[in-house]
């Protein structure tokens, strides 16, 4: 048993999420949302704006990593 321990390793050997990219969509989706209403609620003094902003700020956050992920898919090949 604690060899199985001392032999994984987190960073190098991830532990599996699901069976594609589906559960992974499905796990980031609601992780970029929780960021965006958490910064909107701690930067904005109003929170009657925070569901608008955060929804901006979560679409902003999406479109972004889309983009990263092309440039460097698009720079590997």
């Amino acid at each position: 048993m604690i060899a199985l321990l001392l032999a994984y390793r987190p960073f190098t050997d991830p532990l599996p999420v699901g069976s594609g990219l589906a559960w992974t969509l499905a796990l980031f989706l609601p992780l970029v949302l929780g960021v965006a209403v958490a910064y909107k609620t701690i930067k904005l003094d109003n929170l009657a704006h925070v569901p608008g902003q955060a929804m901006r700020l979560a679409v902003q956050i999406v479109v972004f990593m889309a983009a990263s992920a092309a440039l460097i898919t698009l720079f590997t090949r």
